[in-house]
């Protein structure tokens, strides 16, 4: 989640040649992540793999749900390590960690270690993708901030989010021909043993974290312009809950970020909504819903443009609220589009902390954006919810009837998000005077 430092003078303090470098550092480090998404983006990668090792739905969906819970931790290093001379150890340590994740999973199969175990890594891998990734988005966002001119930040985003989608897409095809030996109806030779095709997906992801790490240590910003004290992340909070409009948005944010722990039980479907195993489509699924999430990018853009912050969350939360809804009734190749309309509606991510971030006073920016990122925190548990209902339904009907009863569940949580979004939330906030 972008914690932006505006830059409001008419003249930066860097030149452009260095603004420029910084412009493409910040897309590189974007672009990294991107890359490494069908590991790093926790869910349907991991429950695929949990599913191949007997592992219950439940447990499947934990490393969703830690992931989600462990999104507290950009608010802690905010507030300890607030001064600028912090920014790029911190940003380099995060996609180290994240780098030290993945391995972890490699590892443990190649180690010979037992399922049980693997398992165990798996579920860490999520924990410390939680820790090192918000942070580091957080972070980079920040370095964005302070090393590139105001107006030059649409190119920057453009690039970065728009070119993003796409090596996603294409690491995701890349995975799918690593778990299967094949990608887009092309043979590379047989598939690789399981879980030794796991590994090496998990393994492929540690050298673009390696070279993030890398150029996080590049960027060239401008000295602070006096002493940074601590920011008060946490001794704002009741200021942030007296607001009359600031807590309204967190909890219209958090009922729609329901859609987020999702994704396990959607990819587990596939057993029954097309009568195959996850692994064999779980790389097409992410490179779908890649795919269309860069052109959902540009039109929402778009659509903001020309309207208003609660309309950029009114689109994006009704889009992926349609997710769910749709897998219930979705079977065969059909259920492919589930995960290009989740794709598109995982921008909620984007235009929620807009709106929190335009009733937001500028002196109160980067705290409230800190707590943009908790906001993942309260979601979390809904993720082990849904797994634990499609258990127990399951159990009493078929397997596919508690899969659908968790999306219907999942959907009618977001659905009153956007009730209550539609009722509370005015068009264009305001915010509160100094």
């Amino acid at each position: 989640m972008p914690s932006a430092v505006s830059t409001t003078q008419s003249t930066h303090p860097l030149p452009a040649a260095v603004q420029t470098r910084n412009l493409l550092l910040f897309a590189g480090c974007v672009g990294m992540q991107y890359l490494a998404a069908p590991v790093l983006y926790v869910g349907s990668t991991h429950a695929a793999l949990l599913d191949k090792l007997d592992s219950s739905n439940a447990f499947a969906n934990s490393p969703e749900s830690l992931y989600l819970a462990f999104t507290v931790v950009p608010v802690l290093v905010a507030s300890l390590f607030p001064g600028i001379r912090w920014l790029k150890p911190l940003l380099a340590a995060c996609y180290l960690l994240a780098a030290l994740g993945t391995g972890l999973v490699a590892a443990s199969v190649w180690l010979g270690l037992s399922s049980r175990l693997i398992g165990y890594a798996v579920v860490l891998q999520g924990i410390l993708t939680g820790i090192s990734i918000p942070t580091a988005i957080t972070l980079v966002w920040e370095a964005m901030g302070r090393g590139v001119a105001e107006s030059r930040r649409g190119i920057t985003l453009g690039l970065a989010y728009g070119g993003g989608p796409v090596l996603a897409a294409l690491g995701s095809l890349g995975s799918q021909a690593l778990l299967t030996g094949e990608s887009l109806g092309v043979r590379f030779g047989g598939p690789l043993s399981f879980p030794g095709n796991y590994a090496l997906v998990f393994l492929a992801a540690v050298c673009p974290m390696l070279i993030a790490a890398f150029l996080a240590t590049r960027f060239i910003l401008p000295p602070a312009v006096e002493h940074e004290p601590a920011a008060p992340l946490l001794a704002g909070a009741a200021d942030f809950m007296s607001d009359k409009l600031l807590p309204r948005a967190a909890i219209v944010t958090v009922l729609l970020y329901a859609g987020n722990t999702i994704m396990a039980n959607l990819t587990l479907h596939t057993h029954d909504a097309m009568q195959s195993e996850p692994t064999r489509f779980v790389m097409y699924q992410n490179a779908m819903r890649f795919g269309t999430k860069a052109l959902a990018g540009i039109c929402l853009g778009a659509l903001l443009a020309r309207t208003n912050p609660r309309a950029g969350l009114l689109a994006t939360g009704l889009i992926f609220t349609l997710a769910p809804l749709y897998a219930v009734f979705a079977s065969g190749l059909a259920y492919l589009a589930t995960f290009q309309i989740y794709g598109a509606g995982e921008l909620v991510g984007v235009y929620a902390p807009n709106y929190l971030l335009s009733a937001s006073r500028p002196r109160d920016l980067r705290r409230n954006m800190a707590y943009a990122n908790l906001l993942m925190a309260p979601a979390a548990p809904l993720g082990l919810v849904f797994g634990r209902l499609a258990d127990v339904v399951g159990a009493a009907a078929t397997r596919a009837t508690g899969y659908r009863a968790s999306f219907l569940l999942c959907a009618a949580i977001m659905g009153l998000g956007l009730l209550l979004a539609l009722v509370w939330l005015p068009k264009r906030p305001v915010p509160p005077a100094d």
